[in-house]
């Protein structure tokens, strides 16, 4: 697991790589823009004052700011933000490199997206979270979800043999944890599941032919390629053709907390 403060050196050095060159399509296109879509059908965003935490490149921020409402997008990263006040610029919309502890304003919505994966300690982020919200605020979560196919088998490696299933996550999250922090909170939460694909779909196949060779050679596992390849076929004849569409089934999962 790595600490948030090597984190900063992590996603400096990707932004000023490139994200499309660091990541797969599939993460820095397709789950993004979902996600960004699923949260905007959450609510009325016009004239709400806005808090989005992890930022990014800005993406979100922008087009919660063209959806009404006024949006201060942060991020620990430097060359994120130097690239979101380039990328997406709006009058309703600023951005300030900055850690979230130290955030003194009230809001309406506070957002972040998969960022919560990556903190040190997820519970205390939303005690945070919590103090900057005004009467009847909202926190949203994204967060990748463990509970399907593609969870299932990976976090099988992860915790059997301690194999680096992805880059950067501290946490492996699934709805029984984030009822654990609503509980917590004493806030009310409603939750559901989205990008289908990455979690039993053609994402899911695309993503294994890359992810699998690259995590068994990494925990030391036997990595050899045609016994990947049966796998992944056998996944494909045998996981894909079912439907899985219950709520816990996506492999992102979408939090609403509301104060009581």
């Amino acid at each position: 697991m790595q600490k948030n403060k090597k984190l900063e050196f992590f996603y400096d050095s990707v932004y000023k790589k490139g994200e499309e060159k660091h990541f797969t399509n599939l993460s820095t296109m397709g789950t993004v823009t979902e996600e960004t879509n699923e949260i905007l059908k959450e609510l009325n965003w016009k004239s709400k004052k806005i808090l989005d935490v992890g930022c990014g490149t800005g993406y979100f921020s922008y087009k919660a700011a063209k959806k009404g409402a006024d949006v201060l997008g942060i991020d620990f990263s430097a060359e994120a933000i130097e690239i979101a006040q380039t990328k997406y610029q709006h009058s309703h919309l600023k951005y300030q490199q900055m850690n979230v502890k130290k955030i003194k304003d009230k809001y309406d919505v506070i957002v972040s997206i998969g960022t919560l994966e990556h903190m040190d300690n997820p519970l205390q982020i939303l005690k945070l979270f919590k103090k900057y919200l005004n009467p009847k605020g909202k926190i949203i979560i994204t967060s990748p979800n463990w509970t399907n196919p593609r969870g299932y088998m990976l976090m099988t490696l992860w915790l059997l043999f301690d194999a680096p299933i992805t880059l950067a996550d501290s946490h492996y999250q699934t709805p029984i944890d984030f009822q654990k922090y609503s509980d917590n909170l004493d806030m009310k939460l409603k939750w559901r599941t989205i990008d289908q694909s990455w979690a039993h779909g053609d994402i899911l196949i695309q993503d294994f032919k890359k992810r699998l060779p690259n995590v068994l050679r990494d925990a030391n596992l036997p990595n050899n390629s045609k016994n990947i390849k049966i796998f992944i076929k056998w996944i494909e004849d045998n996981v894909l053709p079912f439907e899985n569409s219950l709520p816990q089934s996506g492999a992102t999962g979408l939090y609403v907390f509301s104060k009581k």
